[in-house]
């Protein structure tokens, strides 16, 4: 029995070295030089044939014998296997915690289901599955993006869930359908008023329906959803930190940080300030959150990875999908825009801020000398922020930083000049393109939906524009959102709008992100003196996407860190029984 038992105990000890060994992040070397493929710098040297790193900080590129020359002989040399090195990535707008938070829901997207039985179908599926959760949540009903997509009536969310609160997001997330149950555990009744610039819908007699409508609805709706310990989110928001470096994002600008959590700050701290974190963060607070996210990190790092809190983020119009856009002239008048989306004829929606709380926010953010981040779809939307951008700068003219706007489904060509003649960033989301292109026509009319994301005309202007996912609007697949404005493919697979080329492309989500995040001394281009954030594809993103095909993410580094995001390592095998833990006990 002896011998068995010390049999057994050398077998779990030889066990647990081999998964130590296996789960063990790789040591970091000191010097390194990158051989053996293209190396695109995006900056004067253009291709390169070698990159050396010292210190996690670029020393030299150029060829292999200069490189090689400048290195010491015992530098770790890494092998690109014929492959490309870029600029790592950034991703400049993006909302991880509520992307980690959706990523246990019940998946309903368009991109995945394409009609609304198999939705349907999907749901009683997941009614019947049940789950941990005291909520079910449903993420992805388009019906944009599908046709037939008539809004779940609340008799048949109470049939298929007559008990168990459950509630319907739409992609976008400017939209939810909940039922009875849902509605009674949120305490949203029919006399509760509606949030300023969001609604619940109610019948001819003044009954829920169990829509409601824009961000500040679907808030209310979702504050009834019972919060995650601390612990459970840690867990969830690394495991999406991860998912963004597997696409071959060096660095996230999360434009708000949107998801349920007691303190959402604490846990983001948790993660983006970890032992070893897998990616820069730059964060733009909620103005509410403002005077505490400001001071929410300690220190900026070096060696490690970057952590900025960049300014707000504030919403001056809604969702082009829900009828939110704050158009110029009126939405088209069409079955989608009646029927699907209940708008009447000439339709365009009403600011979800008001032009002087923008100037407030404005103003407050250039005295501080911060970035204010502006959601802006429709024209007069565009219009409000830019002149409260401007009445900012006037009140404060010894201050610079670069301003931002975001989204611009509906930019003029007028207002693309304005914004770079004040060196204010345009971000775009080409996700709009590819997902709703086919759509456009029955929305805007034909000549809005050919200007419909002027993504070249911006680049062309000269003003600063950057790409983004806006997860988890989106899946994150860095090589998508690159490839869709060259392509500007549609689902119905037409062309819509100019193209850029794809090396333009590539330098908006590198160079281009990081002079929006104001960080182009620190990273965006692979030039002496810069942090040695890296993304390395199997072959060139750029003949790849040319040649419309796929080009494969083999690997990150951040500031000369190779970034280890296998599904098990210690550091997640901690997390995992930490948020098991804390599940158990509500820690």
């Amino acid at each position: 029995m002896k011998r068995f038992l010390g049999a057994l105990a050398g077998l779990i000890l030889i066990l647990v070295g081999l998964f130590a060994g296996l789960a063990r992040e790789p040591l970091q070397a000191a010097h390194l030089v990158f051989l053996n493929g293209d190396i695109r710098t995006l900056g004067e040297a253009g291709t390169v044939e070698a990159l050396y790193v010292r210190n996690g900080r670029i020393a030299a590129v150029g060829s292999r014998t200069d490189v090689l020359a400048a290195a010491p002989f015992l530098a770790r040399r890494i092998d690109l296997e014929g492959g490309t090195l870029t600029p790592g990535l950034i991703e400049p707008h993006t909302h991880p915690l509520a992307t980690a938070l959706l990523g246990a829901a019940v998946d309903i997207s368009g991109l995945r289901f394409d009609s609304r039985e198999a939705v349907m179908d999907r749901l009683a599926e997941a009614v019947e599955e049940g789950g941990p959760s005291p909520w079910l949540i449903a993420f992805g009903w388009d019906p944009v993006m599908l046709d037939g997509m008539t809004p779940p009536s609340l008799a048949e969310l109470d049939a298929l869930s007559p008990e168990r609160p459950m509630v319907i997001l739409t992609q976008m997330m400017h939209e939810a359908f909940a039922n009875s149950a849902a509605l009674a555990a949120a305490g949203i009744t029919a006399d509760t008023p509606d949030p300023a610039d969001g609604h619940f819908e109610r019948d001819a007699a003044g009954a829920l329906t169990g829509r409601a409508v824009e961000v500040s609805a679907v808030r209310r709706i979702m504050a009834g959803v019972p919060e995650p310990s601390d612990a459970v989110l840690v867990y969830l928001l690394s495991g999406a930190y991860d998912r963004y470096a597997r696409a071959g994002y060096t660095t996230i600008g999360i434009a708000s940080l949107v998801g349920r959590a007691r303190d959402p700050l604490a846990v983001l701290e948790r993660v983006a300030a970890a032992e070893r974190p897998v990616l820069n963060t730059v964060l733009y607070t909620a103005p509410g959150n403002w005077a505490r996210g400001r001071n929410l990190f300690d220190d900026t790092g070096d060696r490690d990875a970057l952590r900025r809190v960049a300014g707000m983020k504030a919403w001056i119009d809604g969702s082009p999908f829900t009828g939110g856009a704050a158009t110029a002239e009126p939405y088209a008048d069409t079955p989608l825009t009646r029927d699907v989306l209940g708008l009447e004829a000439g339709w365009s929606a009403p600011l979800a801020t008001t032009p002087e709380a923008a100037n407030a926010l404005a103003l407050e953010a250039q005295a501080a000398g911060v970035q204010i981040v502006f959601h802006v779809q429709g024209e007069r939307a565009v219009n409000t922020a830019l002149d409260a951008i401007e009445a900012a700068r006037a009140a404060h003219p010894g201050i610079a930083t670069r301003h931002r706007l975001e989204h611009l489904a509906l930019i003029t060509p007028q207002q693309i000049g304005r914004a770079g003649e004040m060196d204010v960033t345009l971000g775009f989301f080409p996700d709009h393109i590819g997902n709703y292109g086919h759509r456009l026509d029955a929305l805007f009319g034909g000549e809005r939906a050919r200007r419909y994301m002027p993504i070249a005309e911006a680049v062309e202007s000269g003003a600063i524009v950057t790409l983004h996912g806006d997860h988890p609007a989106s899946d994150i697949d860095a090589l998508r959102v690159m490839a869709l404005p060259v392509t500007r493919a549609t689902r119905d697979g037409t062309a819509l709008g100019d193209p850029v080329p794809a090396e333009t492309a590539l330098h908006l989500m590198t160079l281009g992100a990081a002079r929006q995040l104001q960080l182009e001394q620190e990273i965006g281009s692979l030039e002496p003196g810069k942090r040695a954030d890296l993304t390395w594809f199997d072959r060139d993103p750029v003949t790849a996407i040319e040649a419309g095909e796929n080009a494969t993410v083999r690997g990150t580094w951040v500031a000369g860190r190779r970034i280890d995001t296998r599904p098990w390592t210690w550091h997640r095998l901690r997390l995992a029984l930490a948020a098991a833990w804390g599940q158990l006990t509500g820690s």
